[in-house]
């Protein structure tokens, strides 16, 4: 009895572990693509910043005759758009790549993941804290009801994505991870729970507050994975992953690296010009 339980441990060990080290290097991926992004047509428009661990920081002041209209409207919405981009991006080569491996499969999904949070949570958090993506809203002279609007949609957007990203789980994953064709409340935890707080945890304290409650916002996309139903969807057909390779512990390595690597780069400080 116990050499059943040992393997079913390891087998936990495993998933939690590829499963987090993809997840962390593709939230400090997303970062620093967003932030650059954002850097980039501040550049453009000739407005002061610089990419740093805790995000972009603008040090030309909001009255600063360089913040025209373009200016604003490009730069708050460049991180989003590109999130936008970036996530479905993912979605279709998740679709379309039929020989995954594991790590590479957690991987493509933790960055549609937090590319989607990224979009449609910083419409949510700006819309309610009044900063950034509201800045825009307030040159358009969009009134608050349409901002609130925004926003709802905003979150139902982000429970659709967790029914998209959810039925592609479901499409690929081994069958004993499911039941009565929906995802085993055990593989959940392990493979998506625990990573998703763990990366949270570390990154945690490096986050300005409106980044961390963007951040938890992903749990409106995290949620529906439990309620998703397995059944094959038409037109779609996805092989299923393979069981855990060497490649995928070398590529937790790998992205572990990648990781400290990129948390090293946003430390330093990135400037453009």
């Amino acid at each position: 009895m116990k050499q059943p339980n040992l393997k079913q441990s390891l087998s936990w060990v495993k998933v939690m572990g590829v499963s987090f080290f993809s997840a962390l290097f593709a939230w400090y991926m997303l970062r620093l693509f967003y932030g650059l992004t954002q850097l980039y047509f501040s550049y453009d428009f000739n407005v002061q910043a610089r990419l740093l661990l805790p995000g972009v920081k603008f040090i030309s002041r909001l009255n600063d005759p360089v913040w025209t209209r373009d200016a604003v409207i490009t730069i708050y919405l460049s991180g989003p758009i590109m999130s936008l981009l970036l996530g479905m991006a993912c979605f279709v080569a998740y679709v379309f790549i039929r020989r995954k491996t594991q790590s590479f499969s957690f991987f493509l999904l933790w960055t549609a993941f937090y590319s989607f949070t990224m979009t449609f949570g910083t419409f949510v958090e700006n819309g309610i804290q009044r900063t950034g993506v509201y800045r825009v809203s307030e040159l358009m002279h969009i009134g608050d009801v349409v901002v609130i609007i925004t926003v709802v949609v905003a979150l139902y957007f982000l429970y659709l994505t967790g029914l998209s990203l959810g039925k592609l789980i479901m499409l690929s994953i081994a069958p004993e991870h499911m039941h009565e064709d929906r995802i085993r409340p055990s593989y959940f935890l392990f493979a998506f729970v625990i990573p998703w707080g763990l990366v949270f945890l570390m990154s945690m304290q490096e986050l300005h507050a409106n980044l961390r409650a963007t951040y938890l916002l992903g749990l409106v996309i995290l949620v529906p994975f439990l309620w998703v139903k397995g059944i094959e969807a038409k037109g779609v057909r996805l092989k299923r992953l393979p069981s855990f390779l060497w490649m995928d512990l070398l590529s937790a390595v790998l992205f572990f690296v990648g990781y400290l690597l990129l948390r090293q780069f946003l430390q330093f400080g990135i400037v453009l010009g």
